[in-house]
């Protein structure tokens, strides 16, 4: 399948030159996303209290700014270079001390084995398309230390009616113009592809749509075997 990753790039230089948005959402989402999704999340018993995660997708770092500011040791790494542009001015704003690195999250040989306590899907794991998917969870398991622990957080399962002019349920991706965009994945076959990728799930949340036009959100606290 023909992907759109490079599109992210364009996305973002849109919404930076819109004062609403803080990065790939409004800011007066922003606190409503980390108290109803993020910070019940955390507060699980798998999830770490400390450490060092890497977030695969980082965006405007949003989310790494909540983990910074959470005590975490945050590295994050986005395609997109205007995202990647905007999280550092971010974070500056925000006070907090975060590497931030340009790239695709797929192929990170810059870092070591082993080198995170945490592996962060922010709201990627759905961009990522086809036999990729498998590749984002090896590099996942890959800079993870030893019983290191995956951190999921993606749509799944029933697309909105609204979307299902554009949703191809063999794939089940979101296409636009040709190109597969968004992996609305069964929440049943992400929990597998995850077990696959040598993890063993400790949490498993799938919380529902908030109305007809929403997406059900599944959440993974898995460990690296």
């Amino acid at each position: 399948m023909k992907t759109d990753y490079q599109g992210h790039d364009h996305a973002y230089r849109r919404k930076r030159n819109d004062p609403d948005y803080a990065g790939w959402i409004k800011h007066d989402e922003l606190a409503e996303n980390w108290s109803l999704s993020w910070r019940p999340l955390l507060q699980k018993k798998a999830f770490p209290k400390q450490g060092k995660p890497l977030e695969m997708g980082c965006g405007a770092g949003n989310l790494s700014i909540n983990f910074a500011q959470a005590g975490y040791e945050v590295t994050g790494v986005d395609i997109a270079p205007t995202a990647i542009d905007w999280a550092i001015e971010n974070a500056a704003k925000a006070g907090v001390n975060i590497t931030f690195i340009q790239g695709d999250v797929l192929e990170r040989t810059e870092i070591a084995d082993g080198s995170f306590d945490i592996a962060l899907d922010g709201y990627c794991f759905h961009c990522i398309i086809g036999r990729d998917l498998a590749q984002f969870l090896r590099t996942a398991h890959r800079i993870l230390k030893n019983s290191g622990i995956l951190v999921i957080n993606s749509m799944c399962n029933e697309v909105p009616s609204s979307w299902r002019d554009r949703f191809n349920p063999k794939t089940r991706c979101l296409m636009r113009n040709g190109l597969a965009t968004r992996y609305i994945g069964d929440s049943n076959d992400i929990l597998q592809e995850i077990i696959q990728a040598a993890f063993k799930i400790l949490d498993v949340e799938l919380v529902p749509p908030k109305n007809q036009e929403d997406l059900a959100d599944l959440q993974v606290i898995a460990e690296k075997r």
